[in-house]
């Protein structure tokens, strides 16, 4: 009877230890943000207030789309999240490289967007990129130092070296407001715009002169 006593006592210490402090977490943590599934080494995640923190690289993957980053953090309950470091995105629909959650109606072919930092909001649809903004869809290039797109309105604001090419065609201001539905720009600040015709100009070989009473002198 003692050494029951004694198993259930063994049993219930190594219980009360086992629930002071958390079980270590797999060599492959990961969690549902939105439509994203993040993956990633280690994870830090507070279950009450949603706070989460990822100090290594993580991956984001979804249908059509992943990112890759060197550390992100966010909170879980807001729906929010920024990424670090060597942020690279990428889409088969270019939708600003696969920022928007829900589906694309006309999809506009593969798109990649590069950046130091990026900030998501799921609940507002509003995504913020920072620092050395590059996108590239098709023969379209956008460079910016800061680029934020509202998938509400369908707006995307770059500003700070803003420069937006298209083949031949390209349009540099300190600020481009471009509605990614309509196709609509606004530039402003020093704006440089080239769009160079595709229709070469011709010049038409002038008649000869022919003055009444002169006769030509037949050429030897």
């Amino acid at each position: 009877m003692t050494r029951i006593r004694n198993v259930v006592l063994l049993a219930a210490i190594a219980a009360a230890a086992m629930a002071a402090s958390p079980a270590p977490l797999p060599s492959g943590a990961g969690m549902m943000l939105g439509v994203w599934h993040l993956k990633t080494s280690s994870l830090d995640w507070n279950f009450k207030t949603g706070d989460f923190s990822a100090p290594s690289k993580v991956v984001l993957t979804r249908q059509g789309g992943d990112v890759t980053a060197d550390r992100a953090n966010g909170n879980y309950t807001k729906q929010i999240a920024t990424l670090y470091g060597n942020v690279v995105m990428h889409d088969l629909n270019g939708t600003f490289a696969g920022l928007a959650a829900s589906s694309v109606s006309q999809p506009r072919g593969p798109a990649t967007l590069t950046t130091d930092e990026l900030h998501i909001d799921w609940q507002a649809r509003v995504y913020t990129a920072v620092g050395h903004v590059h996108y590239i869809e098709g023969n379209t290039t956008v460079d910016a130092d800061r680029g934020m797109l509202n998938d509400v309105s369908h707006m995307l604001y770059i500003s700070g070296n803003a420069r937006v090419t298209q083949g031949l065609r390209s349009l540099v201001a300190d600020r481009i407001d471009y509605n990614t539905l309509t196709g609509l720009a606004h530039a402003q600040g020093n704006v440089t715009a080239q769009f160079p015709s595709s229709v070469q100009p011709h010049i038409a070989t002038p008649k000869p002169i022919r003055i009444p009473g002169i006769r030509r002198t037949p050429a030897p």
